[in-house]
């Protein structure tokens, strides 16, 4: 039993923090191993994007290392074991490392990561087929467009060169999916009624593309974005230092009782 207020204090906020995590990385991964099963099954998941295939087995790596940083300190707390007390260090500060590599990374080659998502929306994009209305990518786009209020990548006339939605309208010009409008209506489309959407102003065409609406909606709350990750970072360090000062009072025990 290490002694000492501090260190106790550090003991008990590490192994409370920890099975939190612990919990935390059990939810994320169970999340993702049935969102990986989904995805084998049935191609359900709604994210937009080339990658979108990779999210679950992403959410399954991310779960293992919650679930391995909070085992090590959860235990290394509660058994007073200086090497998993390191161990948790030493991982929760490669993160930290990584999350500020990345954030770097992500300010230096924004203009690159910009060009990398607008290429990777256009190929969903160009696989929307309302034949396939259960489909990822068909789904995702009216999913998006209908509660982000917006049509297409950039703009509405990103579906001017749409693949496979040019192929379903018969490359009749100005008719947009449903999703882009407040107020669709049924046009006759490949010999059946179809919910589309046209540049008229009486069905209130949303002019403006996702890209740009959701950014500006992150743009919006940059403050809060930005307080939450000083937030987690400044706890990284908490924790790190919490675990340092617990594992060298454990020493020093180890030293009195020799």
């Amino acid at each position: 039993m290490v002694k000492g207020t501090f260190a106790s204090a550090c003991k008990v906020v590490l192994f409370i923090v920890n099975i939190l995590f612990w919990i935390l990385g059990c939810a994320i991964l169970g999340v993702g191993i049935y969102a990986e099963i989904q995805r084998q099954s049935s191609e359900k998941v709604l994210i937009i994007g080339s990658t979108s295939s990779y999210a679950p087995i992403a959410m399954i790596i991310v779960g293992v290392i919650i679930f391995i940083i909070g085992f090590s300190g959860c235990c290394g707390a509660f058994k007073e074991h200086r090497g998993l007390l390191i161990l948790y260090a030493l991982l929760v500060l490669l993160v930290f490392i990584l999350q500020l590599a990345a954030g770097i990374f992500g300010f230096v080659e924004r203009n690159k990561l910009e060009d990398t998502v607008v290429s990777g929306m256009t190929d969903t994009l160009n696989a929307y087929n309302p034949d396939t209305p259960d489909a990822g990518d068909t789904k995702a786009w009216d999913v998006v467009q209908s509660d982000v209020k917006c049509c297409g990548v950039r703009n509405y006339t990103s579906w001017d060169n749409a693949t496979e939605w040019l192929s379903y309208i018969n490359d009749t010009p100005m008719i947009y999916p449903g999703s882009c409008c407040a107020n669709p209506y049924n046009a006759s489309v490949s010999g059946f009624n179809v919910s589309t959407c046209s540049i008229a102003p009486a069905n209130d065409l949303y002019t403006v593309g996702c890209y740009d609406e959701i950014l500006m909606t992150l743009e919006q709350y940059w403050k809060a974005i930005a307080g939450v990750a000083i937030g987690v970072a400044v706890f990284q360090v908490m924790v790190i230092v919490m675990a340092c000062v617990l594992q060298r009072a454990i020493k020093q025990d180890e030293y009195t009782v020799v």
